[in-house]
């Protein structure tokens, strides 16, 4: 399963977005609220108080250039932290300011499917590989440290391409996050984990950055879906 290619090309996705703080009022009947995407950039939206959820996620798929919409949605953290879906038939402020602990949006996955083969879209197998490489590294996604080393090894692969043993060395990645924090407890066990995801990442870079994105998602889809509420498969 690991070395079915792809027979695709790589996409340059570097979405550089404005962030903003907070949504606030720009007149009686607008307001502007930030959604925050899977690279950990954010955008802008412009919406009235009559718009509902799915108004704000057609905005998010038209910046993204994302067609497969129905695998994603909306998620906000309510009062007591706990993530929560939006009601994309409902209107998004009320949804909001009545639950919400803060104005601020997060997309996702929210379904998941069996088969990455599924999706048809380069654009929509990157949003799923960024959303298990956050899901992993979060926590959210449990998983052994044989595991989380192959994981880390495709990663590699799609973020920095082919192994340059002149420049890919624990050093060169010390400040790049590759696992979950409660794999990691101390220096020694990470560098050991990193090691053994360069030398896996050395064995396998003859594939593109594409493939290794796709592998990680062949990887991860057996996994149960997170721990979020209302995040079924799409079987």
């Amino acid at each position: 399963m690991l070395d079915k290619a792809l027979n695709t090309v790589i996409m340059p996705f570097g979405i550089k977005l404005r962030r903003t703080g907070r949504y606030i009022l720009s007149h009686k009947n607008s307001f502007l609220i930030r959604v925050q995407l899977l690279d950990n950039t954010a955008m802008e939206c412009t919406l009235t108080v009559e718009n509902t959820g799915i108004d704000c996620l057609n905005a998010v798929a038209q910046r993204l250039e994302l067609r497969e919409l129905r695998y994603f949605g909306l998620k906000y953290l309510n009062k007591q932290m706990k993530a929560r879906w939006v009601e994309l038939d409902k209107p998004l402020k009320k949804q909001v300011d009545k639950n919400s602990h803060e104005p601020i949006l997060f997309f996702g996955v929210m379904f998941y499917v069996a088969n990455i083969d599924r999706l048809q879209h380069e654009i929509t197998r990157y949003l799923f590989y960024l959303q298990l490489k956050n899901n992993v590294i979060d926590g959210a996604l449990p998983c052994s440290k044989i595991e989380a080393v192959e994981l880390a090894s495709y990663m590699l692969q799609a973020e920095f391409g082919n192994h340059d043993p002149d420049i890919h060395s624990i050093d060169y990645f010390r400040d790049y996050i590759l696992f979950p924090e409660f794999l990691t407890p101390n220096d020694p066990t990470l560098d050991s984990l990193t090691q053994q995801a360069i030398e896996q990442h050395e064995r396998h870079s003859t594939g593109s950055g594409l493939l290794a994105q796709h592998n990680t998602g062949e990887v991860g889809m057996w996994y149960p879906p997170t721990p979020l509420v209302l995040t079924p498969y799409i079987p």
